[in-house]
């Protein structure tokens, strides 16, 4: 990236109020600004899939996302870029936000509106958190999806009774976003209905599953991750990989790292898709050099799995590490809102599986 570039970037954070987080020495500093840079200029690219990729980034991120850019997004002409900036909003929990919410609940496209009701669940307004669950049960599958995904970032386990019922859903991928969603709330159910759906005739809906196949699973998936290792469609083939190494299985992780190397854009953005997902310490030093590259597809699928992987705010991740720290303590959650007209009883909540984290030389 040229200097000129960062350097607007990093102005750009600083204008936004967000600060530089902590005292750190100068190398250090550069190696964990530089990718939330990359971030900041993805954001102000006005390329819609790289915009809304990298607004997603931030639900994982542990440094907030620059305000005066996701805030206009919400207005973006793109449905997905405003569906995920209004979540990202909602996520922030800043009732300050309200007015805006309260806007784009009169928005032109239902899952905004749906995603509007979200963030004022988020900010105060708990009853707004009905429209969740009524979405979960529309005929329209792109509200049955979104709702499914919201639920599980509202960390509400009331929503637990409701999004098992979904596993059953006509849409596989309403059925993968509810099982990601139980993850997300400290449930291990619908492990079998995604063992199921990496075999499904749509190579789309077996990349979606073999991805969150490495984050429910068990050392039992190996053997069907390492078929899928074979696919000939890349997506599923390093997706399988990845989760693989989630499960402790690392004998292919190289081939991912060695494709960062390759001369293909697309192949770079996909291995480091997958690198991210394994929260393996050791890609960081091989996806950073990803941030000097021309193509800024590569440059933040780079600076994405960068965050994810440091990011402390993904716990219900495996995290594969090249030593054993202390796992730092997370502050208490704050409240989230109930979800009226939801008195299912719920099974407590199971721990998120962490795959065992052998120390890696």
């Amino acid at each position: 990236m040229k200097a000129w570039r960062i350097m607007t970037a990093a102005v750009a954070i600083l204008a936004a109020g967000c600060g530089w987080p902590g005292l750190r020495g100068p190398a250090e500093g550069a190696a964990r600004d530089l990718p939330y840079a990359v971030l900041v200029e993805a954001l102000q690219s006005g390329q819609p899939p790289l915009v809304a990729s990298a607004a997603e980034t931030f639900l994982e991120a542990d440094r907030p996302p620059p305000r005066d850019l996701i805030e206009p997004l919400a207005d973006a002409g793109d449905t997905r870029v405003r569906t995920i900036a209004v979540a990202v909003l909602g996520a922030t929990r800043r009732r300050e936000l309200a007015p805006l919410f309260r806007r784009k609940a009169g928005d032109t496209t239902p899952v905004v509106r749906l995603t509007a009701a979200f963030g004022q669940a988020m900010t105060g307004q708990a009853s707004q958190a009905t429209a969740l669950r009524d979405a979960l049960a529309s005929p329209d599958v792109t509200l049955r999806r979104t709702a499914a995904w919201l639920l599980g970032l509202m960390g509400n386990t009331s929503a637990v009774g409701m999004l098992r019922l979904k596993l059953d859903d006509p849409d596989p991928v309403v059925v993968l976003r509810a099982a990601e969603a139980l993850h997300h709330l400290g449930s291990n159910e619908g492990l079998e209905q995604v063992r199921a759906l990496t075999e499904h005739d749509q190579h789309q809906i077996r990349y979606y599953a073999t991805r969150l196949l490495g984050r429910l699973g068990t050392t039992a998936d190996i053997p069907r991750l390492e078929r899928l290792a074979q696919s000939r469609y890349l997506d599923v083939k390093f997706a399988a990989i990845a989760s693989l190494a989630q499960l402790g299985d690392l004998k292919r992780i190289d081939l991912l790292l060695e494709l960062l190397d390759s001369g293909d854009a697309e192949v770079h953005v996909l291995a480091a898709r997958q690198l991210g997902d394994t929260a393996y310490t050791p890609a960081v030093e091989r996806l950073a050099k990803l941030l000097k590259s021309r193509d800024l597809a590569v440059r933040t699928s780079a600076a994405e799995a960068i965050i994810r992987i440091q990011s402390a705010q993904t716990p219900w991740r495996s995290r594969i590490l090249a030593d054993q720290p202390p796992i730092p303590t997370a502050p208490a959650p704050a409240p989230t809102p109930t979800i009226p007209g939801t008195n299912i009883p719920t099974t407590p909540a199971v721990p998120p599986r962490r795959s065992p984290s052998p120390p890696l030389r």
